[in-house]
């Protein structure tokens, strides 16, 4: 805090305070109870309120559109009287999302929506914009937040966890400042959203308070989830007024308490970055990698939904109706996924069927629309065998892709790929024949280059053709143009190495641990090992290999190796003089695939466990083979550095979005993910928590009751898939913000009936490289093109937008989809100045 800063605060000691109490009810959609149950809850809660509201001067807060939704549909009575409340301000909507999100897992276009969705309801049900971000509930807030809330309308921000220490001492009122310079007026709810919620301790809350408070202004939150209002607040308060003549306490909300904060404060600290504090870093990094199984799924669906969306947005412009029902339908179920309670997967068994089934939904709908796009654009074709190649991504792509395809009777030759009638370097895998020997259905495999969010059509055809590998295979070792690698086949371990003989990475390596925490927090009895892939741990047990095989095809080169893990060996002493003789109860079965391609620089990994042990914690370990290396990683709208290490036994929690990169002098290493947490640095190590089974909710009643989730032991089958993309010089100058968005929103390939030849599409182009398109959709309101981009770098740039000729003009609009400003078209091209970090919304329109 700076000198001015502190005397206010001195001089707000000496103020008559006032103290503006917020009676209101956390809304968690789902949680320790079901939505049913917290439907049944929550519409007694808002009942009971609307009475306290129309018999005394009470107040109440509303934060979630989804539960005014389902009131809306269910209890018209009570909509009435909410709405007549909000006419006369007597509740008001804070926060006003449809569905509270966590602010750290999800892509940020979800975050965007959730904003839209729920301020969209707001506006057309009650005719009022909400100023107020309420984050009550959330593990943490991106550090892209302030220009998200900033330019989503809002005014203020109110949360409750994730205040660093580093603004001096900590403080309840600062203002946050986001990676390009937005700012946003917060306060920080050093009691949490109960602060008030015991009515005869508001003396103890009310001192506690004072000390964080920097204006005479102080936020006192009276409720908690699922907790009725309390029917003697009004009486309790104009008892505290009679008895305290040193404060004012009203029964209030928010936006009257940031009013008169920004009123009467004159200057406050300022804080930038990520509000992820120290605390959090013993609980997030848990909680990421609770239920892995749903969250690859949910982060698999997030996928295939904004590609599906840019992919039928391009059709639309080309001619095609735009599937708005199924968007819509879609989104809302997406909006649900990303729930505080549901992508943390810190809840109940029962309540993540629902997710489940949406996730069902949504990859089948998906993979329709992807479908009913590729057909429109193929609509003139002639019939045939064709695969049409999908990229989502504004700028060409070249990248691995398979496709399921399905072949007539007759097709005893091998097969093949071609583009424009020219084959093409191709793999087949998983084939099935008829009875008579014929191909009735395989996997095809190649390397495919795309137009930028357009697509490519290439064919089935005979293969006539042999092609080389360029891959050379020496014993357990493989060297491509890029690297070498050496596999051990005892234990699987990866050693890999550049083409000076310089060890670069060592590890995909398992290593096991005791997990008897709970959804929040991992916990372990003893800080050692159960057991790893090298032989550390306990001498017990022990992992057993079952196989190691290199296959090489004309396009690339794959280690596969396999290994089991077993509780008991024997002899279990002496085990290095005697050897491993006889193993029993195996509770796990490991299978590493390592690919290595002949043009991709990348090394790709595909690992499957099988597990049927409980109460472990499964990691993957790499060494980066760097002393104390520099990390930043991918944020929301963004990248962020983390904190340089202070020594060899540094480590640091953080959550991840798809990449993570760690770099030494010119040297580096970047890490790409499909929904895998990278969570874990220790200087030059990187862990990757791959599942942790608990067996209850919380182990001590301090996050949420002891109930059991026996779901969440995760026993069974579960499948990754990361990268490593080894790179000279730092992560700007090599485009690892490309490669990285390029895997997770990789390119799609389906099998189309069509032999259409020379027959690509390439719809937007936008440049420079640091520029990455997150959104391509309809309008909420009209019809025209939303296109949402945003600066990666950190530098000033001038972006130049290429766009089909059907766009005739453009306007600049904030994340509501809302007007400011008009752009200049000309040839299809827009150019435009872009500032560091900056978010970019544009509305084109195909009438000038």
């Amino acid at each position: 805090m700076n000198l001015n800063g502190a005397c206010a605060k001195i001089e707000a000691m000496n103020e008559m305070k006032t103290i503006y109490l917020v009676p209101h009810s956390h809304y968690d959609v789902v949680w320790a109870f079901t939505k049913e149950d917290y439907y049944f809850i929550n519409e007694m809660i808002l009942t009971n309120a609307v009475k306290m509201i129309k018999e005394s001067d009470f107040k109440f807060l509303i934060e979630q559109t989804y539960l005014l939704e389902m009131i809306e549909e269910r209890n018209p009575k009570l909509f009435a009287g909410i709405k007549k409340a909000i006419a006369v301000g007597k509740i008001e909507i804070a926060d006003g999302q449809y569905i509270m999100p966590d602010l750290m897992i999800p892509a940020a276009e979800v975050l965007v929506r959730e904003i839209l969705f729920g301020k969209r309801y707001c506006k057309e049900k009650f005719g009022i914009d909400v100023p107020v971000a309420w984050a009550a509930d959330g593990f943490g807030l991106n550090a892209q937040m302030p220009q998200v809330y900033k330019k989503s309308g809002y005014k203020w921000l109110a949360f409750r966890r994730g205040l660093p220490e580093t603004i001096g001492y900590r403080v309840s009122e600062f203002m946050w400042e986001g990676l390009d310079g937005s700012q946003i007026l917060s306060h920080w709810m050093p009691l949490g959203y109960r602060a008030g919620l015991d009515l005869d301790k508001w003396d103890e809350a009310y001192e506690k308070l004072s000390a964080f408070a920097i204006t005479s202004h102080m936020l006192m939150p009276c409720g908690s989830g699922g907790v009725p209002p309390q029917e003697e607040t009004p009486d309790k308060v104009a008892q505290w007024n009679r008895e305290h003549d040193d404060s004012r306490m009203i029964i209030s909300t928010p936006s009257d308490f940031f009013k008169n904060l920004e009123e009467d404060g004159d200057e406050f600290a300022t804080f930038h970055g990520e509000l992820y504090s120290s605390d959090l870093q013993n609980i997030f990094p848990d909680v990421v990698s609770s239920r892995i199984g749903l969250k690859l799924a949910i982060k698999n669906c997030e996928n295939l939904l904004l590609t599906s969306e840019k992919i039928s947005t391009v059709a639309w412009i080309f001619g095609m109706q735009y599937p708005s029902d199924a968007m819509t339908e879609m989104w809302r179920k997406m909006l649900f996924l990303a729930n505080h309670d549901v992508l943390p997967s810190c809840g109940i068994d029962e309540i993540y069927e629902e997710a489940w089934d949406y996730i069902a939904d949504m990859n089948k709908m998906a993979k329709v629309l992807l479908k009913d796009a590729a057909e429109h654009f193929l609509k003139d074709s002639g019939p045939g065998n064709g695969i049409v190649v999908l990229n989502p991504n504004n700028w060409e792509v070249t990248d691995w892709v398979e496709t399921e395809v399905q072949l007539g009777e007759g097709w005893n030759e091998e097969l093949g790929v071609a583009l424009n009638g020219e084959e093409i370097a191709s793999e087949v895998i998983q084939v099935q024949r008829r009875e008579d020997g014929s191909v009735c259905k395989a996997k095809l495999c190649f390397v495919a280059t795309v137009p930028s969010l357009g697509y490519r059509v290439y064919q089935i055809v005979k293969k006539n053709k042999q092609f080389q590998s360029d891959v050379e295979v020496r014993g357990n070792g493989v060297v491509n143009k890029y690297f070498k690698l050496a596999i051990d086949d005892k234990t699987g371990v990866l050693e890999v190495f550049d083409m000076d003989d310089r060890k670069i990475l060592e590890g995909n390596e398992l290593v096991i641990d005791q997990e008897i925490g709970d959804l929040y927090f991992h916990r372990s009895e003893f800080d050692g090992l159960i057991h790893s892939e090298s032989g550390e741990g306990i001498h017990f047990g022990t992992f057993k290999p079952d196989e190691c095989k290199i296959e090489t095809s004309p396009v690339r080169t794959v280690i596969t190796f396999k290994d089991s893990f077993y509780c008991l060996q024997w002899p279990y002493y002496l085990t290095k003089k005697f050897g491993s003789i006889l193993q029993r109860h195996k509770t796990i079965d490991v299978l590493k695939k390592v690919i290595v391609y002949n043009d991709i620089p990348r090394i790709d990994f595909i690992t499957t466990i099988n597990s049927q042990q409980s109460h472990i914690r499964i990691r993957l370990k790499f060494d980066t083979c760097m002393v104390i290396p520099a990390y930043c990683r991918q944020t929301q709208f963004g990248v962020i550095d983390l904190p340089l290490p202070t020594s060899l036994d540094y480590s640091i929690k953080a959550p991840s979005v798809n990449w993570v990169n760690c770099q030494e002098g010119r040297r580096g290493l970047a890490f790409f993910t499909r929904g895998v947490p990278l969570n874990e640095i220790k200087a030059g190590e990187i862990y990757c928590t791959l599942l942790r089974s608990v067996s209850v909710l919380s182990t001590d009643g301090s996050s949420g009751p002891l109930i059991p989730t026996p779901y969440a032991m995760e026993l069974g089958e579960h499948t990754y898939i990361y990268a490593v993309y080894p790179h000279s010089g730092d992560w700007k100058e090599t485009e690892i913000h490309r490669r990285g968005h390029e895997f997770t929103y990789h390119l799609l390939a389906f099998q189309m009936d069509t032999t259409a030849l020379d027959k690509e599409l390439r719809s937007f182009t936008l440049e420079p490289d640091n520029l990455i398109i997150s959104a391509l959709k309809k309008a909420e309101k009209e019809d025209a093109v939303i296109l949402r981009f945003f600066e990666t770098k950190g530098q000033t740039c001038q972006a130049q937008l290429q766009m089909p000729v059907q766009i005739k003009a453009a306007k600049c609009v904030n994340l509501l989809e809302e007007e400011e400003s008009e752009l200049k078209v000309e040839n299809g091209e827009l150019r435009m100045e872009v500032n560091p970090f900056e978010i970019v919304t544009l509305k084109l329109l195909f009438d000038t």
